[in-house]
C-alpha cells in the first residue's frame, strides 16, 4: 500500500484518502473504544483519558468519511 503524506489543515489540494480496508479497521477500532468507554464507565472508573483518545480517533474518522479509495 502506498502512503502519501498530506499537510495538516488542508492547505488546498487534495483531501486525505483512505482505502476501504483501512477505513473499516479505523471504524472497528473506534467502535471498540466506544464500547470500552461504556464498560469502564459502568464500573465507575475514571475514563477521562479514554474518552479523550476516543474523541481524537472520532475526529480522524470524520476526516476520511466517506472513504474515497486508496491514495
Amino acid at each position: 500500500m502506498t502512503v502519501v503524506p498530506f499537510k495538516r489543515g488542508g492547505s488546498g489540494g487534495e483531501p486525505p484518502h483512505i482505502d476501504a480496508e483501512s477505513y473499516t479497521q479505523l471504524l472497528d477500532t473506534l467502535i471498540g473504544l466506544f464500547e470500552l468507554c461504556i464498560k469502564e464507565g459502568d464500573q465507575g472508573r475514571d475514563i477521562t483519558e479514554l474518552e479523550q483518545l476516543t474523541r481524537q480517533l472520532e475526529r480522524l474518522a470524520e476526516r476520511f468519511t466517506p472513504p474515497k479509495g486508496a491514495a
